[in-house]
């Protein structure tokens, strides 16, 4: 076979039958080889959904994935700890070391570390404790925690930060808007889990089937639906935030925009994520229009903005929730926007 026809299909070998019932297949040389192979030596063999086989040495099915985070003394800081142990995280570490290279870690500093791994890493947990720093061992049951499944609880966590925040604006309820914010960190919990197991799927194609990634090309728009989920729980916080500054309730012009276009938002948000649940693109379409169709509720709502009085130490505050509020409705119909775009992949 010519070497172009190897390139293109790879190379071609037939299928035995051993002892009447055992279908075999020869293994490429090169590829034992390369892999530290031996005769006895065992392998992995997994069956994908698209009748193709991912073959893979059982060293390697079973192997941990260790990280090692090293700061140098002059170099440390808090955020920069976090920012690296976030960033090892999400991509799969197993066994994460975070250490200070040529000194000791700053005892305060590992008790806020501690803090920041129990509130937000999911599956997380210090296993040891050294003077450098901490050794951070994840253990989390990927097929228990599908994609899918971490979207639905952050969409439903966010739908109710929704409707307690705007609750809050309305009336001015600054204990529920200390709730909302509170929240907020198990939306970032989800999202750092979700981002873990996508570059988990797309790292190993094994576990794509576990995560419930169907298919990799999904991988892209199922991150950005997830971001685009975490950007309006972040909206949501940031009103939540400055309600708990308002001196007083909104006057009831203002109010009256303010909640038929935040209600509007959350219908398209729900609807939004009907149509990626059911992979709909009527309804996605749908989501798409009535977003677009907005423009009358922002400019009514502009008009009654214009009205305020800007001696009035509220109306900043005031101003920043109404830009909030339009950059929500983006967020929302940008998650239609993907969901298309995976509707069309699939159909391709």
């Amino acid at each position: 076979m010519s070497s172009r026809k190897k390139r293109e299909f790879g190379e071609i070998r037939k299928i035995q039958v051993t002892g009447g019932s055992t279908y075999i297949v020869s293994l490429p040389k090169h590829w034992v080889i390369n892999a530290g192979l031996k005769p006895g030596d065992s392998v992995v063999v997994y069956a994908q959904n698209d009748n193709t086989l991912l073959l893979m040495p059982l060293k390697e099915a079973s192997r941990k994935k260790d990280v090692i985070l090293t700061i140098k003394s002059k170099d440390w800081s808090l955020g920069r700890a976090i920012r690296m142990l976030v960033a090892a995280y999400v991509s799969g570490g197993d066994i994460i070391k975070l250490v200070v290279k040529d000194g000791v870690a700053p005892i305060e500093d590992k008790k806020v570390l501690r803090d920041f791994i129990r509130r937000y890493l999911v599956g997380a947990e210090v296993v040891e404790d050294l003077p450098e720093g901490l050794v951070i061992q994840v253990i989390v049951n990927v097929e228990e925690l599908k994609v899918i499944h971490i979207l639905q609880r952050m969409h439903k966590l966010v739908w109710s930060m929704l409707k307690d925040t705007m609750t809050a604006f309305m009336n001015l309820d600054k204990d529920l808007a200390r709730d909302v914010i509170i929240r907020d960190d198990e939306i970032d919990r989800f999202y750092f889990l979700f981002i873990r197991q996508l570059n988990l799927s797309l790292q190993d194609r094994r576990i794509m089937l576990d995560v419930g990634l169907e298919q990799s090309a999904d991988a892209i728009n199922l991150s950005m639906i997830a971001r685009n989920i975490e950007k309006i729980a972040d909206y949501a916080t940031y009103i939540a935030d400055k309600t708990i500054k308002l001196a007083k309730k909104p006057y009831e012009p203002l109010k009256s925009k303010i909640e038929n276009l935040s209600r509007t938002i959350i219908e398209i948000f729900n609807e939004a994520m009907n149509a990626f649940y059911s992979m709909n693109d009527n309804m996605a379409l749908s989501a798409i229009e009535r977003a677009s169709k907005t423009a009358k509720l922002e400019e009514d709502l502009e008009n009654v903005m214009l009205n305020l009085d800007v001696c009035d130490k509220d109306t900043p505050t005031l101003r920043m929730v109404v830009e909030c509020l339009k950059s929500m409705l983006n967020e929302t119909a940008d998650i239609a926007e993907h969901t298309m775009d995976m509707i069309a992949v699939r159909k391709s």
